[in-house]
């Protein structure tokens, strides 16, 4: 009786840890928001989708080096499709070292059949709110254009 009980406890106490972790899991999940659906490449800068279908535009990004990206004008037509969710994902090794980067993530949802542009711009530094950016400080400041059809 008395050699049974630890091992009782032991077992238990395996069965809480997994089922905790697997609760963790849930929840880290959850974090991670909503599906990101198809994820756009580096070159692609177009989409056809159904109605109800998400894409999502990834760009690196590294705030404390003074990346700076955001959706800017002309904003999409929210009846063809609008900003589900904006995410930024850090690697482990940024918690312990300043200056890493990590992946902005900007998803859309296909909301109604038409065309219109998704347009992610990275001020850099602030360089293009600047009153006469310099050629070297231009270069730094990316636009990017994504067509949108939703059939």
């Amino acid at each position: 009786m008395f050699t049974r009980m630890p091992v009782r406890a032991a077992a238990l106490a395996a069965v809480l840890a997994a089922g905790l972790t697997a609760c963790g899991q849930d929840a880290k999940a959850a974090r991670n928001g909503p599906e990101r659906g198809r994820v756009l490449g580096a070159e692609e800068r177009s989409v056809d989708l159904a109605v109800g279908e998400r894409f999502t535009v990834a760009v690196p990004d590294n705030t404390s080096a003074g990346d700076r990206w955001s959706v800017v004008d002309p904003r999409p037509d929210a009846a063809v499709a609008a900003l589900a969710d904006e995410r930024l994902d850090l690697p482990e090794k940024s918690k312990t070292s300043d200056g890493v980067g990590g992946t902005r993530f900007y998803t859309f949802e296909a909301k109604g059949r038409g065309t219109t542009a998704v347009t992610l711009l990275n001020c850099f530094r602030s360089y293009c709110n600047l009153p006469a950016p310099s050629d070297e400080n231009r270069k730094l400041v990316v636009r990017n254009t994504y067509t949108v059809t939703v059939r």
